[in-house]
């Protein structure tokens, strides 16, 4: 059953393993400027209505109600009703109410995080996935929300439940822009805690990865089998993750509901269908996670750029029908890429 935890660390919610909050830590945030902002800062361009847009459906957040628990409460029954996940996310228009950090239990070993649209306009989302012998992060948002005790208070409540005492860390990246690495020195020097690198050299020497970006190989948290997908185009460092327990495929800021801002078309051309091709080869797809939403309810309809307020979003989840129809508009654009208004997602060349 998926649950939805509330977080507010330094502040009044806190609802698992309040011990996780309970520290501080030192350093000045790494905010996302420069390198980090992923996308122009312009407002963009909303698309014509369609009628292939995913809506949410409608009911109380566990977060912004401050109810937590089973699941069967506020939330949580609008998270099955919505494939099991939450009726609407932490989306900026509760400021005073919500917490940094929205928890939601995907399923026991699988936790996904929002950060607040209040702490910063990206409103990320990472991912932390737990295997019998590591846990891996999955970015660390953008420096301007508390994250790692959130973090540590979710790996406490699942090593009581399993009888652990420790369970090292992993953290890694999507990509290496600012948004999703600036919270790393929040986990740098923590016990039991790897940082990794941001580099491409950094990333294919983590993960074992001989021939980048064409290599694809697996990475073993335990009993669970990561498959990590080098999909460069939108930064050159991007990776993809396919979770076999899960059967989902992470696929950060190279598809998600919104703006897909590309920085080198050839290889985003070559990335998509290198996704496409390794789910026909076997590896069945549930859901297509992404990092951001910037898309609403209405079909080919997104939010201003910089917008740090989200009512009626789209909900996170795409399917592999969405990557299909994704890698058919790349392959349609030829060698002269633009701007592309899709129901579920904009194809945005820089």
């Amino acid at each position: 059953m998926t649950r939805s935890r509330v977080w507010a660390c330094a502040a009044v919610l806190v609802t698992l393993g309040a011990s996780g909050c309970s520290g501080s830590d030192t350093g000045e945030p790494l905010g996302p400027s420069g390198a980090g902002a992923d996308g122009p800062a312009a407002a963009s361009a909303s698309g014509p209505a369609g009628s292939g847009g995913a809506a949410g459906p409608t009911g109380s957040s566990a977060a912004s109600t401050g109810v937590g628990g089973s699941g069967e409460g506020a939330g949580g029954a609008g998270g099955v009703a919505n494939n099991g996940f939450p009726a609407h996310w932490i989306d900026g228009t509760n400021c005073a109410g919500d917490p940094e950090v929205q928890v939601w239990e995907y399923d026991a070993d699988t936790f996904i995080l929002r950060q607040s649209p209040c702490t910063y306009f990206e409103a990320n989302f990472l991912y932390v996935l737990f295997g019998d012998d590591k846990v891996l992060l999955q970015d660390t948002g953008t420096g301007d929300a508390t994250v790692q005790p959130v973090v540590q208070g979710v790996i406490d409540e699942w090593l009581a439940k399993k009888g652990k005492t420790s369970i090292p860390l992993e953290v890694t990246h999507s990509h290496s822009h600012g948004d999703h690495i600036g919270g790393d020195y929040q986990f740098q020097g923590k016990p039991n805690t790897v940082v990794v690198g941001t580099s491409v050299d950094a990333v294919a020497s983590f993960f074992g990865i001989t021939n980048w970006p064409t290599e694809i190989v697996q990475h073993d948290l335990g009993g669970r089998v990561l498959d990590v997908i080098p999909i460069p185009g939108h930064q050159s460092a991007h990776i993809a993750l396919y979770d076999r327990r899960d059967d989902v495929l992470l696929t950060g800021d190279t598809l998600y509901p919104g703006r897909l801002y590309v920085s080198n078309w050839s290889a985003y051309q070559a990335s998509i269908p290198r996704m496409v091709d390794f789910v026909n080869a076997g590896n069945p797809v549930q859901w297509v996670l992404g990092t951001h939403i910037e898309m609403t309810t209405t079909p080919g309809q997104d939010y201003a750029m910089g917008a740090n307020k989200h009512p009626n979003e789209h909900v996170l989840q795409l399917t592999f029908d969405t990557l299909l129809e994704l890698d058919q508009a790349v392959k349609a654009q030829g060698g002269s890429p633009s701007y592309e208004v899709h129901d579920d997602f904009i194809i945005y060349p820089l």
